[in-house]
């Protein structure tokens, strides 16, 4: 009897111990043992460094390696659309102005830009990556449907004040083209300046058998015809001449092909003198007995009826 009492007085201290020792060990997790998460854990990538979260592109950024100098590129940002501007000013050469346009897909960037350079259409595709503050990559560029260029680019953010951005000043160098055309036509007689918009003079009085000439100063062919047909240009290159010679009296109406809208008038006058003389306009000049003395010479009595 007594050795079955202790045996079971050792059964229920032992049972004590296990559970006291599952207890603690329980208590130890909670104060010991394996880190829990912080509970802004989840908020790490919308405050961490970028990357991590979206990316945020409004600023003004320096390309380079695309044109000799550095380009200047605002770049707004709503969402993952990416739009601009964008502006070249080199010491010396042309400086241009440009509109961009392009997405965001994580950090993978996608950017158009379309500039005029002088007379000619410019369009730079550029496609890179961003990290550290840099997006790198490859452009390609088109001009009048011909690839033109292309390459590796670099660009860093140099400004997040985007409303400093500016274009650059273009020098309009237009005024100075029409002194250059009137001092071609200047030169050649009887000369017609077809520009762009108009033609100069748009309406001349010449003699029978006096030579018209045509002058293109724009940039573009231009083509002159005659709205009876009696002239047709065909395509006059820029800084070419077409010449005609009206040889007919008459009023020619003529109209540019090129140019809708634009007109002009060639009027040819016959200045030419009949060497024959009627008389009879001197009839009371004749006197008394046939006298002749009143008539010009070399006229005669000629004609008289």
């Amino acid at each position: 009897m007594n050795k079955k009492n202790t045996i079971l007085s050792m059964l229920l201290v032992l049972a004590f111990l296990m559970f006291t020792g599952l207890s603690l060990g329980q208590g130890g997790n909670e104060t010991g043992g394996a880190p829990v998460a912080p509970a802004n854990a989840s908020q790490s990538n919308e405050t961490g460094a970028p990357g991590q979260g979206a990316l945020n592109l409004n600023y003004i950024w320096s390309f380079s390696n695309i044109e000799a100098g550095p380009v200047t590129m605002l770049i707004n940002q709503e969402g993952s659309d990416l739009f601009g501007q964008a502006k070249y000013e080199p010491d010396s050469g042309t400086a241009w102005n440009a509109e961009v346009i392009g997405s965001l897909a994580g950090d993978k960037v996608e950017l158009t830009m379309t500039a005029q350079k002088g007379t000619e259409l410019f369009t730079t595709k550029m496609t890179g990556t961003y990290a550290s503050d840099t997006i790198t990559g490859n452009w390609t560029q088109i001009s009048g449907g011909k690839k033109v260029g292309s390459g590796a680019f670099m660009a860093m953010w140099v400004s997040p004040d985007t409303a400093s951005y500016t274009p650059v000043v273009i020098k309009d160098t237009v005024a100075a083209t029409p002194q250059m055309e009137n001092s071609n036509a200047a030169s050649i007689p009887n000369s017609i300046v077809i520009t762009e918009s108009s033609l100069q003079p748009n309406a001349m009085t010449i003699a029978a058998g006096t030579t018209v000439t045509w002058i293109n100063s724009g940039s573009n062919d231009q083509q002159v015809a005659a709205s009876n047909g009696e002239f047709d240009s065909g395509k006059i290159a820029p800084n070419g001449q077409y010449q005609y010679t009206f040889s007919k009296a008459g009023t020619y109406d003529y109209y540019s092909k090129t140019n809708s809208g634009i007109t002009g008038e060639i009027i040819v006058t016959d200045n030419s003198k009949s060497r024959f003389v009627d008389v009879r306009q001197y009839k009371d000049k004749i006197g008394p007995g046939g006298d002749l003395s009143g008539i010009p010479p070399g006229m005669g009595g000629a004609g008289l009826n």
